[in-house]
């Protein structure tokens, strides 16, 4: 049998700490590959309600009214735009007999489960007719909206 030197002993020893070391980095390194996934919500549609009438109206004359735009959401929006309005036929004064203007890019964010108040302005027409005194017209309105997260 061969006897090993001290030299080759210690290269030996040194090439075998090297193949451990390996052995032991390779023990701790691995990759992987998956995927993931995520969900979105759907909105919930806000709410336009009157907050405020302004004083009364009469023919030819203008007034302005306010309403809240409610974000049931919880993620802030902004209003783009509100629609312009148009009374129905209330107690036999005509149909859009009172009407408002459309609004766009109105100003501010409204917060998550927050509310927003708009100005708006309503005008009766000049040819309004005596079944049109004291009465409350209603103006079918819509907002429209986008998040701003």
């Amino acid at each position: 049998m061969r006897k090993i030197s001290k030299r080759s002993a210690v290269v030996l020893g040194a090439a075998g700490a090297v193949v451990v070391a390996g052995v032991a980095y390779a023990a701790w390194t691995s990759t992987g590959a998956g995927t993931g996934s995520v969900t979105s919500k759907t909105d919930v549609a806000s709410v336009i309600s009157s907050s405020g009438t302004g004083t009364a109206l009469y023919p030819g004359g203008s007034t302005t009214f306010t309403v809240k735009v409610t974000n049931p959401n919880d993620y802030p929006v902004v209003v783009n735009s509100i629609s312009a309005g148009s009374s129905n036929e209330v107690n036999g004064c005509a149909a859009a007999t009172v009407t408002s203007a459309a609004v766009t890019n109105p100003a501010g964010t409204i917060a998550a489960g927050g509310e927003g108040t708009y100005t708006l302005t309503a005008t009766m027409n000049g040819n309004a007719s005596d079944a049109c005194k004291s009465q409350t017209f209603t103006l079918p309105l819509t907002a429209t909206l986008s998040s701003n997260a």
